[in-house]
C-alpha cells in the first residue's frame, strides 16, 4: 500500500505523515516514510535552486524508493510532498508496480495559515518569505482546475495531524475498521 499526502508548501504533509507513520507503528504495521523535499536536496545538495527537472527527478526517485521498500516487506509506503500535478503523480507511479494503486490525501490550507506556520518554523528556507509563498498560493489556486482528484481530502486547519491519520488508517483498514 502507498500513501502519497500533497498539498500547498506548509499544509501539514510532514506532520500528518509522521503522524500516520505513528499511528500505523502502534497497530504493528510495518511503515516507511519518503520525504519529497529530502529526495530533492539530495540532488541539489548546496548548489543552484531548483528546477521543475529536478523536482520530476526527485519523484521518479521517490517511486523507486517506494517500490524498493514494499519488495523488502513494508506493508505502507507514505510519500509525503509536492504531487499535486497529474504529472507529478505520474512521474511517481511510473516507477511504482501496476498492481500498486497509491492513495492520495490532499491537504488543505489558507494562504495566512501557511505562512504563520513557516515563518514560526526555523528549518525552512525561502518558505518564509512571503514574497515566495504569496505568488507560490497564487499559482496553486490557478493550477487548481487540472489537478487530478484525491481520494481524501482535509483541511488541516480544523483537523489536527492525529486525527487524519486515524482516518486514513481507518480508510485502509477498509469497511471493518
Amino acid at each position: 500500500m502507498v500513501i502519497v499526502i500533497t498539498g500547498p508548501i506548509a499544509s501539514g504533509k510532514s506532520t500528518v505523515a509522521r503522524a500516520l507513520h505513528r499511528e500505523l507503528a502502534g497497530l504493528g504495521v510495518s511503515a516507511a516514510v519518503i520525504d519529497l523535499d529530502l529526495l530533492e536536496d539530495m540532488l541539489t545538495a548546496d548548489g543552484p535552486k531548483p528546477d521543475l527537472a529536478t523536482w520530476t527527478l526527485a519523484r521518479q526517485a521517490a517511486g523507486r524508493l517506494a517500490s524498493g521498500f514494499l519488495a523488502d516487506g513494508v506493508a505502507v509506503v507514505i510519500a509525503d510532498g509536492s504531487y499535486n500535478l497529474a504529472a507529478d503523480r505520474a512521474a511517481f507511479e511510473q516507477h511504482l508496480d501496476l498492481s500498486v494503486r497509491p492513495v492520495y490525501v490532499a491537504l488543505e490550507v489558507t494562504y495566512e495559515e501557511a505562512l504563520r506556520r513557516a515563518q514560526g518554523d526555523p528549518t525552512r528556507g525561502v518558505s518564509r518569505d512571503p514574497a515566495f509563498l504569496g505568488p507560490h498560493f497564487a499559482a496553486a489556486a490557478k493550477a487548481s482546475a487540472d489537478r487530478p482528484p484525491s481520494d481524501l481530502v482535509f483541511d488541516t486547519e480544523a483537523v489536527p495531524a492525529r486525527d487524519i491519520a486515524a482516518a486514513i488508517t481507518r480508510r485502509l483498514r477498509g469497511p471493518q475498521a
